[in-house]
């Protein structure tokens, strides 16, 4: 609205503002479409989308800015420390792990049975003992004894190399993750979400959407009904059980008003875009200032104004959160 009301102070007219649209409805919408076509209003805008309604008694401008109509899903999370510790290797590899260090023990005991050790190495004579020398060499702790018989001295350095090779990768896997945490898995595509098991946000004017674009099935998801876009965009972002198609900007402004500068953390889409929505202004079919308002828009954009008035609009926002913090 900032671009018109500059227009209509370039142009010498005399603004008359009437009651803006709070609540984004789509008999709210109906109702201004009506507005703009009896004449009541000279001209239209704000976040006003090209619906099919719209064009059939409006002539629109030069979009003001290009926004989408995205899947809004929950962000993946940091995986939790002993997640990340199990899923160091595979399962199939702490099981190989497990086998080996039982079938090291029980040997090193079988070996200590031979009469050529049996008096001079007493450290691997009870079962336990073993168990509790190869545990040590696993964790990279000496024992008490050094085999003496070739055989199980021989079994006791292969063992040593093998679980030095084992330590060598896990410590290296091991502080990847202490500097760069892993994350869950992205949710890229509707079949990721079905798979996810999350349910399908709607508010009111989705509702109503669903007759101009393309959006799911309700039949194929379970529904989540909520009293405005606002508790259902914040419903997916922070209890992470739904998913709802929104306007991109919404939750960006969202998260910044609840406090997150780091945005990427908390919102996310779907890869693929369900519509692009040009935002423009619209007024009267045939009006003759549509040119005059064309050519200031473009010049406002191409300047960078809006851009301008969205990074005040951020830090105002940054602002009052830090003062109710």
């Amino acid at each position: 609205m900032e671009l018109i009301n500059l227009f209509v102070n370039e142009v010498n007219f005399t603004p008359k503002f009437s009651e803006p649209v709070i609540e984004m409805k789509y008999e709210n919408i109906l109702n201004l479409i009506f507005m703009l076509a009896s004449g009541e209003i000279d001209i239209a805008g704000g976040c006003l989308p090209g619906i099919q309604p719209l064009t059939l008694v409006a002539d629109a401008s030069v979009p003001m800015y290009i926004d989408t109509f995205d899947y809004l899903v929950p962000c993946p999370q940091s995986m939790a420390k002993t997640e990340k510790i199990v899923t160091l290797f595979s399962l199939s590899t702490w099981a190989c792990m497990g086998l080996v260090f039982i079938f090291v023990s029980i040997l090193f005991w079988i070996l200590s049975k031979y009469p050529a050790q049996r008096d001079a190495f007493t450290g691997f004579n009870l079962l336990a003992q073993c168990f509790s020398a190869s545990w040590a060499i696993l964790l990279g702790i000496s024992v008490p004894q050094i085999p003496v018989s070739l055989h199980t001295r021989n079994l006791f350095i292969v063992y040593v190399w093998y679980c030095f090779a084992i330590s060598t990768v896990f410590q290296a896997y091991f502080t990847t993750y202490l500097v760069e945490p892993g994350y869950e898995a992205r949710i890229e595509t509707l079949e990721d979400v079905m798979a996810a098991g999350l349910k399908l946000g709607s508010y009111p004017v989705m509702l109503d959407l669903q007759n101009i674009i393309d959006l799911p099935k309700q039949s194929e998801f379970q529904e989540d009904v909520y009293v405005d876009i606002s508790e259902c965009v914040s419903s997916v972002m922070f209890n992470r059980k739904a998913f709802t198609p929104v306007i991109s900007y919404f939750p960006s402004y969202l998260a910044l008003v609840s406090g997150f500068h780091d945005q990427s953390k908390i919102v996310c889409f779907l890869e693929e875009s369900i519509v692009t929505i040009p935002m423009s202004a619209s007024v009267p079919m045939g009006y003759p200032i549509l040119h005059i308002l064309n050519v200031h828009i473009t010049r406002c954009v191409e300047a960078g104004l809006l851009e301008n008035y969205w990074s005040k609009i951020k830090h105002n926002i940054n602002l009052k959160t830090k003062q109710n913090r």
